[in-house]
């Protein structure tokens, strides 16, 4: 028999929010420390550094005479080890500037690295008891739906707002903050999430079919093809950029995961664009659904997908996102009569309208055909089965069984076993939601007559579950469920438990908690012993939710977040579309996992004769004999100037903006994103590009850029930036081949690409294959940068001086391995590193 857990009545008391905010917001032990060292040789910064770094001038914003000695600082040691190591490769003083003798110099990078290894000792000595690192929005509706299978969306209108990101990471724990304010919000989410999980009563089941005819016209219509028997050949017809409104139920009554099914087919054009499918709901800005559509009209395929809504009333959309022009009331067959059913080819063409195929029959713009629309749900998921078995007690009454239900959830949503205290606090709150649901009662019946009261209030069954329901609210507003918590203020060592270790290597691969067979090993401690964590990982990236990392990481590594940013100007760039957008977005992504699952060298992704393509990108690309949405592996020739991470139209655009390329956009995403180097920001009041004169001939961007190489302020970055972004200048901004650019101001033709450069050590090279080349006969760079990206996406913070030592262990073992990928992210959490906190 289902046992049921009604919702958490709105009596729910501001104490009981202040209860749960004392969860949330409990201290914890922060530690101080202090160090302090004369370990500059000051006549040195005098006489070789003071000029440029100084009170007069402040090169790259680097000031050495009142930069921090206190090498316990990170922040400052940092920036110390970017000296020492400028100094030591002998890129500082410049080459123009006298130079310090040999013995000058080695004694000073002696000096400040003595200074900075006793910093990290004093920080290691340091080190706080307990470190907190907040769940991303993202991150907490994926372990919603594994602790209990609803699919939380917390993008939606009135969920979670973004969070915050650093260099494209946006799990970086010193960048993720609650605000007290929240806590109501985190409240109602988590009465929400429960009421749906575990409801008083199943819903009831719904199916709703929406037949073509349905889908246009009124019920007039409907009635005309239902006499005339051709309703069941109605086809709704929806043009390039056009929608139809009818796509759903109007009105869903409960919330819950529904199952949707249709069925399309598509009027491509030949050799060109497919219809482009998006199910769309308008209220929350969501996309349910998308797909290209290339199942012929004689042929159409049933698309099925599932989506998670909430209760009430919804319009879904369906709309055709191909390009082409836009569907109006001038545009059907029928001369111009709106929501007519059929063309009728013998009443011709009006000579406004737009005309829909070719003198052979043959579509003239990619068409979408829906026969019907089905919709089912809501659906309970498997894992909503298991935690109403698992976490509802057989008698709400029974404090003793709702304390070991209680013990039970905790131990999964904290993912750690449930402690004395934590128990205590929630048993509190669920013996004060029933004495105050009696207290309420009581003081109802005082207003009665006294001839009607009947027995003094008892705390009821219902009442009990529902202060039940305010508990497990509390746990889901905790900060242990909220936060990664690692540490405790009695251990000193800094490694991590076996606990910890679970949850750092489930939400690195799989953004969620861990399942049961890795908390199972977290709570025998076997997971601490190294060949059960390598026998972990080696599972885990076998599970179909790897893919997630393949996904999250890219987009934070790579930055693909900014893909779209600055929609490309329609009038320059009319070839460019949401969908082709989604689908550069996928290439790249999709080239990461290819990489992943075949534990490829690191090489493929500065240089490949291959990619990953569906049927839009490699018409795009102009590379022939790909069909269809999914993307799959395809060969590529020299010809199609692809290859890698560095020429996909992804990365390529999304270091434009939007009207024109960047070239030190470019260079500076190269820097950070392949090399690992931080970019410091550019001076204040640079002159911007100006506009070629109309007497004057027309100038690449490149030409324009030479100016700024000229002002003392700026010419140190630009040497070294601009090369690698001008490698690239063969393409536009939305990653197009081209052999010149097209330029609006100036006079006579285009100028042709110039797509040459020399590095800052005097390598030159002749485009981007030769930059490729050089990029990769210096491979430890790339692997050491990788390595980095990957231990801040892991640790879920940025890295220090500190980690210096154990990264080097980590790329030695990627390179003695040919820098396989997969190998390297194994040899990350393997690592000391990575078992710290």
């Amino acid at each position: 028999m289902m046992k049921s857990c009604p919702s958490i009545p709105p009596r729910v008391a501001r104490g009981c929010v202040l209860k749960i905010a004392s969860l949330l917001f409990s201290p914890f032990v922060i530690g101080h420390s202090s160090f302090g060292a004369d370990a500059v040789p000051e006549s040195f910064l005098q006489q070789h550094c003071i000029a440029c770094h100084g009170e007069k001038k402040q090169k790259g914003e680097l000031r050495l005479d009142t930069l921090s000695r206190d090498f316990s600082d990170a922040m400052v040691a940092g920036r110390w080890a970017d000296v020492l190591e400028k100094i030591n490769a002998k890129e500082m003083p410049p080459e123009e500037e006298m130079q310090p003798s040999a013995q000058e110099r080695a004694r000073f990078v002696e000096q400040v690295a003595g200074a900075l290894k006793q910093g990290e000792a004093a920080r290691l000595a340091k080190r706080e008891p307990v470190s907190l690192r907040k769940l991303t929005r993202e991150e907490f509706a994926r372990t919603i739906e594994s602790l209990l299978g609803v699919q939380y969306v917390a993008a939606d209108p009135g969920g979670l707002t973004e969070d915050a990101d650093w260099n494209g990471f946006e799990r970086i724990g010193s960048m993720l903050t609650i605000a007290p304010s929240h806590v109501e919000k985190h409240l109602a989410i988590a009465r929400a999430v429960l009421a749906e999980a575990l409801p008083e009563k199943q819903p009831e089941p719904m199916k709703f079919r929406r037949a073509g005819y349905e889908m246009i016209g009124g019920p007039a219509d409907w009635k005309r093809v239902q006499d005339q028997g051709t309703a069941d050949r109605v086809r709704v017809q929806i043009w390039p950029n056009w929608l139809n409104r009818r796509g759903g139920p109007t009105r869903l009554a409960a919330d819950g995961l529904y199952r949707v099914r249709l069925q399309v087919s598509g009027l491509p054009v030949a050799g060109g664009e497919a219809p482009h499918l998006v199910v769309y709901e308008p209220d929350l800005d969501r996309v349910l659904f998308e797909k290209d559509v290339t199942a012929p009209e004689e042929n159409p395929e049933v698309i099925e997908f599932t989506t998670h809504l909430t209760a009430g009333n919804h319009m879904v959309m369906l709309q055709n996102t191909a390009s082409g022009p836009s569907f109006n009331h001038y545009s059907t067959r029928a001369g111009g009569t709106y929501g007519a059913y059929f063309t009728i080819r013998d009443n011709g063409r009006a000579p406004w309208q737009n005309k829909l195929t070719d003198e052979n029959d043959k579509p003239l713009w990619p068409f979408l055909l829906v026969d019907w629309i089905e919709w089912e749900g809501p659906l309970q998921s498997e894992a909503q089965r298991v935690a109403e078995k698992d976490f509802i007690p057989a008698d709400f009454t029974d404090r003793a069984q709702v304390s070991a239900a209680l013990s039970r959830f905790v131990e999964r949503a904290f993912r750690r076993p449930a402690r004395g205290d934590d128990l205590d606090r929630l048993m509190k709150i669920y013996d004060s939601e029933i004495a105050a649901t009696v207290k309420f009662d009581a003081e109802q019946a005082a207003l009665k007559p006294p001839a009607k009261r009947g027995a003094p209030p008892q705390a009821s069954t219902a009442n009990a579950s529902a202060a039940f329901k305010t508990a497990m609210a509390a746990v889901l507003c905790s900060k242990d469920f909220l936060y990664l918590v690692e540490g405790a203020p009695e251990r000193k060592d800094g490694r991590l438990d076996a606990w910890e270790l679970a949850s750092r290597l489930s939400y690195f691969l799989w953004s969620t908690m861990p399942d049961d067979t890795l908390s199972a090993a977290a709570r025998d401690g076997s997971l601490l012993r190294p060949e059960v964590l390598r026998a972990q990982f080696t599972r885990m990236m076998a599970d179909d939710k790897a893919r997630r990392f393949s996904e999250d990481f890219p987009r934070s590594w790579l930055q693909l977040r900014k893909l779209g940013m600055f929609p490309p100007d329609k009038k320059l760039y009319p070839d460019y579309s949401k969908p082709l957008e989604v689908c550069m977005a996928r290439e790249t992504t999709s080239f990461f996992r290819e990489v992943l699952e075949r534990n490829l060298t690191l090489r493929e992704f500065l240089n490949s004769d291959w990619t990953m393509l569906n049927s839009t990108l490699a018409r795009y690309y102009g590379v022939a004999g790909v069909e269809g949405d999914e993307f799959r592996r395809v060969s590529l020739r020299p010809e199609h100037h692809r290859g890698g991470l560095l020429t996909q139209a992804a990365i390529l655009s999304l270091t434009s903006d939007g009207t024109r390329h960047r070239p030190v956009h470019r260079g500076k995403w190269v820097v950070e994103a392949m090399l690992g180097k931080p970019v410091p920001p550019p001076p204040g009041n640079v002159n911007a590009i100006e506009p070629t004169p109309p007497d004057q001939p027309k100038a690449t961007l490149r030409q324009k850029l030479d100016a700024h190489k000229n002002d003392a302020s700026c010419a140190a970055c630009h040497r070294k930036i601009d090369p690698l972004g001008l490698a690239f200048d063969h393409y536009d901004a939305i990653g197009r081949w081209r052999t010149e650019e097209t330029m609006s101001d100036g006079s006579g033709d285009n100028p042709k690409v110039n797509a040459s450069g020399e590095l800052p050590d005097g390598r030159k090279f002749a485009g981007q294959d030769e930059f490729k080349k050089l990029l990769l006969a210096d491979l430890d760079t790339f692997n050491a940068a990788l390595a980095e990206k990957l231990a801040m996406f892991a640790l879920r913070r940025t890295m220090t001086y500190d980690d210096r030592a154990p990264l080097a262990a980590i790329t030695a073992k990627s390179k003695a391995t040919d820098y396989k990928l997969s190998t390297l992210i194994e040899a990350l959490v393997m690592s000391e590193l990575f078992q710290q906190r």
